[in-house]
């Protein structure tokens, strides 16, 4: 089975040998993703929306078919709709400007909007800083207060009792955005609870799915949250890409992000007047042959999702049972609910050093603080060797990486 699965993915027979356990990065690309954007740079070729001769028509039919796609793969919700971005951070850094912004008129849908007490965003300290950063920079603008939910040394969530009734009383929370699973440790969090209270209190709730999206999209839609955030190129496609999901009515309501070619209906001296969303967001170019191969990442990775399910299941079972006999600490391992990601250390070893030996090993990880610093604190650490499992993965992936793991202690005499 996973002999079939990794033919067809061109970078296994490029690189023989080589063990890729960097996939909560980057996922490789299946044969008919590169395809699709080699079908579009090769034989189409054209830009969308404004050409009226048949192929700029047919890409932009193409497009408006992926946007679909890329709502439904995390929202039931009738209106749901995907702007285009250049991925997760781009998201997240309209979302935190169009959220905060007085010229937004979203307090029919959210009613948090209408409280007199001080504004406040909730975020936790598992955060990558693409969920952070952006709301600081416009908190700071804008007079919101940010709180984080505390995580243990093994990165649960671990929120003080009354957590969220303490915040409430001096402030109401507009904005809860939170990973739904951590790209270090691979934990998939319980957020129904911030769910249920945005849900009684009126406030936005937003998933960060970069992670999640592939290995659980189903739970990404039983919590039926406002606003969604994924890359393609942690679901099979191409970099530069991602979307933004949420329901249309909200969005045509939110101020504008970016002004250019593309979202404007009337531009006169004094003003101008946009068009309705996505369009409104999607100022400029887009990434059209990448939107092509997201369109096919997306196809595969649903048809795959069975697969994608019992191969994290069995390769998590697999690598806990070896990781934990290899006299190194692996955080996470703790947690209720995780995907086959691992962030390890081993005692005495700088990560970097770590990732160093392992590449003269071929093995390919991750090494440093993965953009979640203050993780990183919780967790008492500076940095983490990081191994992340997917489906063209197998057991034999498992085992090298025990060996080189046996042999930087080796070298360490650790």
């Amino acid at each position: 089975m996973q002999k079939d699965i990794r033919a067809g993915f061109p970078f296994f027979p490029a690189n023989p040998g080589i063990v890729y356990l960097d996939s909560a990065a980057t996922s490789l690309k299946p044969q008919g993703v590169i395809d699709a954007l080699t079908k579009y740079n090769a034989r189409e070729s054209v830009n969308i929306h404004r050409g009226v001769y048949r192929l700029s028509q047919r890409a932009t039919d193409t497009v408006e078919t992926v946007r679909k796609k890329a709502a439904e793969f995390v929202s039931d919700a009738a209106e749901s709709t995907a702007v285009f971005t250049k991925g997760t951070t781009d998201s997240f850094n309209l979302l935190a400007h169009t959220l905060t912004s007085a010229k937004s008129d979203i307090k029919d849908f959210f009613p948090a909007y209408t409280s007199a007490k001080p504004a406040a965003i909730l975020l936790s300290d598992s955060e990558h800083h693409a969920n952070i950063v952006p709301w600081q920079i416009f908190a700071a603008e804008r007079g919101y207060k940010i709180f984080f939910i505390p995580v243990d040394g093994d990165g649960n969530f671990a929120p003080p009792e009354n957590f969220l009734e303490d915040i409430s009383a001096s402030h109401t929370v507009r904005i809860i955005s939170l990973s739904l699973q951590s790209n270090v440790t691979g934990i998939i969090h319980d957020l129904a609870p911030y769910r249920t209270f945005a849900a009684e209190t009126g406030a936005v709730f937003i998933i960060d799915a970069a992670q999640a999206v592939i290995h659980a999209p189903e739970t990404i839609k039983a919590l039926n949250p406002d606003f969604v955030c994924y890359s393609a190129h942690k679901l099979f496609g191409a970099t530069g890409v991602g979307v933004l999901v949420g329901r249309k009515p909200v969005l045509d309501n939110c101020d504008v992000y970016q002004g250019g070619g593309g979202m404007i209906a009337l531009v006169e001296r004094e003003k101008s007047t946009y068009l309705e969303a996505p369009a409104k967001f999607e100022a400029g170019t887009q990434a059209v042959g990448e939107i092509y191969a997201f369109g096919a990442a997306l196809d595969f990775a649903g048809e795959n999702q069975s697969a994608i399910h019992s191969t994290d299941n069995d390769l998590r079972h697999y690598a806990d049972e070896r990781l934990q006999a290899a006299g190194i600490r692996v955080f996470g391992l703790s947690a209720k609910s995780r995907s086959p990601i691992y962030s390890f250390e081993i005692p005495g070893v700088h990560a970097h050093d770590t990732g160093t030996l392992l590449d003269e090993q071929d093995i390919c990880v991750r090494a440093g603080h993965h953009c979640c610093q203050l993780l990183m604190r919780s967790l008492g650490v500076p940095a983490t060797a990081r191994a992340s499992f997917l489906f063209y993965n197998t057991r034999d992936d498992v085992d090298r990486l025990i060996d080189g793991i046996g042999y930087v202690k080796k070298i360490f005499r650790k």
